[in-house]
């Protein structure tokens, strides 16, 4: 799997992630779709509950007063083909551009007939995305 390809659809990602554009993110993922963390997994069967889901979150993390992310750390790995993982390490910022929350999470990737996309997340602590296990 190509590493720029996943980290440009990565970026695409993020920045629709912090716009709410919830539509461009339902374009850059594969139903069903899969979001893990230690309290639990969601999955997301079609678009709709998709954009619902994302909605809900980022909807949710306005209330502690995010503007956006810091990327510590991005590290690809190619495990086939077409299929590839990326371990992202962020931070969490608020309007005064400090961070207040750190976390940290393994995207899957897989080339399929549409092209590259991201079929789930896996995240490494319990507070991520614990709206979607509301």
């Amino acid at each position: 799997m190509d590493e720029k390809e996943v980290m440009d659809l990565y970026m695409e990602y993020i920045r629709a992630f912090e716009s709410k554009d919830f539509q461009t993110i339902a374009n850059l993922c594969r139903t069903p779709f899969f979001a893990s963390s230690p309290s639990g997994t969601s999955v997301f069967a079609d678009r709709e509950e998709l954009v619902e889901g994302f909605s809900m979150l980022r909807n949710s993390l306005d209330k502690d007063g995010y503007v956006g992310s810091r990327l510590n750390v991005l590290e690809f790995s190619s495990v086939a083909k077409t299929t590839g993982t990326l371990f992202v390490d962020f931070d969490r910022m608020n309007p005064e551009g400090e961070a207040y929350f750190r976390g940290q999470a393994m995207y899957l990737f897989q080339k399929g007939a549409e092209g590259t996309e991201i079929i789930g997340i896996a995240v490494l602590d319990d507070d991520t995305v614990s709206s979607w296990n509301d």
